[in-house]
Formats: C-alpha cells, structure tokens, sequence
C-alpha cells in the first residue's frame, strides 16, 4: 500500500515536492493544503489530490501518512506540531526552522508522537556524498577531524537578483539570509561525514553590504530596479556568513555561505589521520609508498555499475535520491541505517543559529549558551 502524502504549501517547493513524489514508488500525493486556496486546487489538480485552504483540516479530512512542509521558514513548526499531533511522519524543507528553539520542539513534538521527522537536504544524496562516506567508513581518513564547507555565490540575493520571492529576504519569514538558507546544505553534508559529534562552541559573524554592492558604477542602468527590489522587500537578513564549530569530539567545521560576495566558491572537504578528500570535483588525497598520492575516483561509472548489479542486468535499478530514501525510511525498507536527516538539520540549527548569535555577543557561544538565547520565532497558523 502506498504512502499517502500531504502537501502544506502549495507554491514553488511544494510542486517540486509533489513532482518528486510522483516519482517514487510508493508514494502518493493525496492533499495539498495553503492558504491561497486557488494555488493548493491548482496543485491538487495536477497530482490527482483533493485541495484545503487549512492544513489541520486537511490533517482531519485527508489523514495522510505523511505531510511535506513547504511553507516559510517560520511555519515550519506550528506545521510539524499539528501534523505529529495527528500521528503523521513530518518531511519539511530546508533549514528545518528558522531557529534553534524551533527545530528543537519540532524534534520532540516527532518523538512523543511516535512519528519520523526529516529534513530536505539533496547534498546527503549526492554521488560525492555517497563516495566520501565509503571512503569514510572504510577507514581511509583515518579518524576524520576537520571540514570546510563553502557555498559561496557571487551575485544571488533571493527576489533581489532576479528569483524567488521576498519571503526569504526577510527575517519576519525566513528567520536569516544565506547562513540558514544554504549553509543547511554543506553543513548537513560536512557534519554527516564527520560522524554528527554533538556541538561544544561556535563563533562567527555575518555582512551585510547591499548598499555598496548596488553602487550605480558596479550595476550601471539596472540600479534602479535593484534598489527598488531591496526597498520593496524590506530586506533585513545578511548577504554572508562565515562561523566556526568546535564539536565535542575534538572536530573542526568551518562554514562560509554567501548570497552576494566577491570571492570564488570553494570545493568542500574533510581531513582525516590518514587521508583527505575534496568533494567537488572529488579528488582523494593520501600516502602510499611514501608517495603523495591525489586519486580522481570514477564516481559516474561506479553509480552506473551499482545500478547494473541492482537491476536486471540491462535496466539500470536508480539510485536513491532523499524522496525515495525518506518513503522506505518511513517503512522500514531502507538498507542499513537511514540518513538521520532530521538529526543532522537539528545539530546544523545550532551551529547556524550560534553564528547569528556569536555576532550578536562578538564572542563565541557554548553549546548551551546558543540554547539558552535561542528564542522562538514561530508564527501561528
């Protein structure tokens, strides 16, 4: 039987969700609950579903296995709370809150309900991802000790630069700007491969130069319609962050996300005792015979061999991306451990959120220094 699925959100992430869970076996889109209830008929018609313009009547009526959170940031929470109250497994969109107070109740509203909580971050399902963690698990570092992460854009203010909307310039919504809206990313990856040690510390701090970077001799005739955008949005979040996590088993993870900085982007990677690897391109560094060695891994033809050996031989079986692993998650068909996605976005929530918060001290903050200063920045529904 099929996994009924839930959609709260029926804008541009909810239709990516929905698209997504029609191509899984398993898996069927019965709801979609928003707001705007012409834009969740409109959804709803295209996947077959009945629409709500209330998502607890939606959890009443529908009663689906699952729901998807595709709404801002700041609803995240009151969304997840209704959906474990009605005993359904919790799928939400990245950053799994838009503060650590937040994720944290939505973590264990999940656990005393007795339902799975997941967070969208399509980084853990990479052929990079999948390679590190091989090697990883393999003992080839060694003893992992440090990562970088870097996800870093040049020009890429959401609604300002040209996409999305601006929800996510807006701390009223989204809770901050690139530290949470992309370091979620490469830091879910990063503390995955580093074995997701609890958090002792973290300092950092964040930048916000839009008035210089929309400076007339800089974007010429188009200055207008940036500033205008900026004015529009009330944008009030930064355009980069860059932070340092100390974790409790002796582990190093650096971040730097930016929306808008005047740098290249950078490969992540992870060190180890006895080997170290880049992520993108994926490249392998160590020893052997006393030599230095730097190996390139084929990860295109291993993905393809695998599905070779997992299908008939002819058809190649695909691998699993985060929809698919999170419906076997759900029922128990996941070979091996899940990917703890939920634990991994709860313990990267206080890593982003101790950056915002080490700003604002202009020292770093223990682990439960950022706990105690985390407040709630949930809305009702």
């Amino acid at each position: 039987m099929a996994v009924e699925i839930g959609i709260v959100g029926a804008g541009n992430r909810g239709g990516a969700h929905a698209d997504a869970y029609d191509e899984v076996d398993g898996a069927d889109v019965v709801a979609v609950a928003d707001i705007d209830e012409e834009a969740a008929t409109a959804l709803a018609g295209e996947h077959g579903a009945d629409a709500y313009g209330d998502v607890r009547e939606m959890l009443d009526d529908a009663d689906p296995d699952a729901v998807s959170v595709c709404v801002h940031n700041n609803l995240h929470r009151p969304v997840a709370e209704a959906a474990a109250d009605a005993g359904a497994h919790i799928f939400t969109e990245k950053p799994m809150a838009a503060t650590y107070t937040d994720a944290k109740a939505m973590a264990e509203a999940a656990e005393s309900a007795g339902v799975r909580i997941g967070v969208q971050n399509y980084e853990l399902f990479s052929d990079e991802t999948r390679a590190a963690s091989r090697l990883v698990d393999d003992g080839e570092l060694g003893e992992p000790y440090y990562a970088r992460g870097v996800y870093s854009r040049r020009r890429g203010r959401p609604y300002i630069d040209g996409y999305g909307t601006p929800g996510f310039v807006s701390k009223e919504s989204a809770g901050g700007g690139p530290v949470i809206d992309i370091g979620t990313y490469v830091l879910g990856q990063l503390l995955y491969l580093l074995g997701n040690a609890d958090v002792e510390r973290v300092g950092g701090a964040t930048f916000e130069r839009t008035d210089d970077a929309y400076a007339e001799e800089l974007v010429g005739e188009n200055r207008d319609t940036y500033t205008g955008r900026l004015e529009e949005s009330g944008y009030d979040v930064e355009d980069a962050g860059v932070g340092t996590a100390h974790l409790a088993d002796g582990s190093v993870l650096e971040l730097r996300a930016a929306w808008h900085m005047y740098l290249p982007d950078r490969p992540s990677v992870v060190a180890g005792s006895q080997g170290g690897l880049q992520l993108d391109p994926f490249e392998f560094y160590t020893t052997t015979g006393d030599y230095e060695a730097t190996v390139s891994l084929d990860l295109d033809e291993y993905e393809r061999r695998q599905g070779l050996i997992a299908g008939d031989g002819y058809e190649t079986a695909e691998t699993d991306d985060q929809f698919a692993h999170w419906i076997d998650t759900i029922e128990g068909d996941v070979d091996g451990e899940p990917i703890p996605t939920g634990e991994l976005a709860l313990n990267s929530m206080r890593i982003m959120e101790g950056i915002y918060l080490s700003q604002e001290a202009g020292r770093e903050l223990t682990a439960e220094e950022i706990a105690e200063r985390s407040e709630s920045t949930a809305v009702e529904l």
